[in-house]
């Protein structure tokens, strides 16, 4: 359901909160609806809150009813609770930013558990523009290490400094020993495969061996192929005028 469409919970007037005689405790609707609150709580961007396992458009020649089915494994398994996440990785525009955030959507659903989404980029700018030993990014910083289950959008997509990876490190590191998931999407292998004529940078190159091997152990590695849903809807608009 989109945000456009939910109506205003009658018990708690949208605020997520209710009192009783006993106090204030969480009202029943934080546990199903998918409210403003929740998608602030999660960060997931405006652009992809109405994105659903049910309405990834399927193309079978790219085999993508295996990946949703292995998604929904996933989702209904204790893997999680092992630290066991998913590292998509795959071309620009074919989806996986929408696999993502829909995991995270029905964590929240299924076992109500609030979840945390990040494109790597932006969570490194808000941490570098406020990590001055201030407590904000102190604050964010321990909010990414904690949450249950953490969406790293778009990791690797750029050469980063030694600050930015060492930030990345000390994330993974804590979240791979204290058995916390992490949902990556990426545009580069984690590892170099042996492909003829074919030689592409990896996230090993770009992050280091030891950081490689810890993804590799944590995440169950999907790919993801297709065409650029962003430039076919490109081409279509052009098509219309």
């Amino acid at each position: 359901m989109k945000i456009s469409e939910e109506k205003e919970c009658p018990l708690c007037k949208g605020l997520g909160w209710i009192q009783d005689k006993n106090g204030v405790k969480k009202c029943t609707c934080m546990y199903s609806l998918l409210t403003e609150n929740i998608f602030r709580r999660m960060n997931i961007p405006k652009r992809y809150q109405d994105k659903e396992l049910s309405n990834f458009i399927i193309n079978k020649a790219y085999k993508h009813d295996l990946i949703i089915s292995k998604v929904e494994e996933y989702i209904n398994s204790d893997d999680y609770l092992e630290g066991k996440g998913i590292f998509f990785v795959g071309p620009p525009g074919v989806g996986k930013t929408h696999l993502a955030v829909s995991i995270l959507k029905e964590f929240f659903r299924r076992r109500k558990i609030v979840g945390l989404f990040y494109d790597t980029r932006s969570l490194l700018f808000d941490l570098k523009a406020t990590f001055d030993g201030s407590a904000s990014g102190r604050e964010i910083l321990e909010e990414v290490v904690k949450t249950p289950i953490l969406v790293l959008d778009d990791l690797g997509s750029e050469r980063l400094s030694e600050w930015a990876r060492d930030i990345l490190h000390y994330i993974i590191i804590n979240r791979y020993n204290e058995l916390r998931p992490v949902i990556i999407t990426s545009n580069i292998e984690i590892k170099a495969k042996k492909v003829e004529n074919d030689v592409k940078e990896t996230l090993e190159e770009r992050m280091g061996g030891a950081i490689a091997s810890r993804l590799s152990e944590m995440c169950q590695i999907i790919t993801v192929k297709g065409q650029d849903m962003r430039t076919s809807k490109l081409i279509q608009l052009q098509h219309k005028k």
